[in-house]
């Protein structure tokens, strides 16, 4: 499973970034693959582990402020073992011809 998940804060101003890096650090300390961007994390694992983390996070949110706004898109497949963050890219890339900026 893949998911991708957006934790924030609201009515704490403008720079998130503290915020954020406390559940980036759970995200870190979890063990699941994941990988960090502009809008979000995208994390793979196991479902239950993954739903863990995604409670885990929004809950540590939840201590820092009075109210949390949390998005969660989830990807799963029985057809492909293995890691389906580098095979959903590997796919687009195939199909343009080249490597994209990662």
């Amino acid at each position: 499973m893949i998911a991708e998940i957006s934790v924030i804060p609201i009515g704490k101003g403008v720079d998130l970034a503290g915020y954020v890096a406390k559940v980036v650090k759970i995200i870190d300390e979890s063990g699941l693959d994941y990988k960090l961007h502009a809008m979000g994390t995208v994390v793979e694992g196991d479902g239950d582990r993954v739903f863990d983390l995604i409670k885990k996070c929004h809950n540590k949110m939840l201590e820092l402020s009075e109210r949390v706004y949390t998005t969660v898109k989830i990807d799963e497949r029985k057809d492909i073992k293995g890691k389906m963050l580098e095979h959903k890219v590997q796919a687009v890339e195939k199909e343009l011809g080249k490597n994209l900026k990662k």
